[in-house]
């Protein structure tokens, strides 16, 4: 039997702010090593701050977490959460994204305006608007 998903929410600051074309690209190559390592999730963007979901097996997000604290690109990572889920939140997103700052391009694979999904838990939010609400939080807070 399979051990349930794991997940992990983290934030970070980006050494350097991204263009969208710096973005999209980022979003290419996660999405294609997630894909490889059978992660899904979220990622937000604003200001030059991240705030990232991440599901999947345990020990591929503790490699992958391993990698990104190790990337030159961005510094101050910070977990927020992570745990067992009964199930993933996004197992169709190998990287969904929203940058809060105004990337508009809906031809970009994985970008919403609504970023609306459903999970039980969550009554009528869906786990995206819960992600986007704690991101906005923590940027008005900072």
């Amino acid at each position: 039997m399979d051990a349930p998903p794991y997940h992990l929410i983290y934030t970070s600051t980006a050494v350097e702010r991204l263009s969208q074309s710096d973005l999209v690209e980022l979003l290419k190559i996660s999405r294609r090593n997630n894909e490889a390592s059978g992660l899904t999730g979220m990622l937000l963007y604003r200001d030059g701050m991240y705030l990232q979901f991440l599901e999947g097996r345990r020990s591929d997000i503790a490699g992958l977490l391993e990698r990104l604290q190790n990337d030159p690109r961005h510094c101050g990572m910070h977990v927020l959460r992570e745990s067992n889920l009964p199930a993933r939140l996004f197992p169709e997103w190998t990287m969904a994204f929203k940058n809060l700052a105004g990337l508009r391009n809906a031809s970009v694979p994985g970008y919403s305006e609504l970023l609306q999904g459903h999970y039980v838990n969550y009554g009528s939010k869906g786990p995206a608007q819960m992600l986007v609400e704690m991101f906005q939080e923590m940027l008005i807070a900072s």
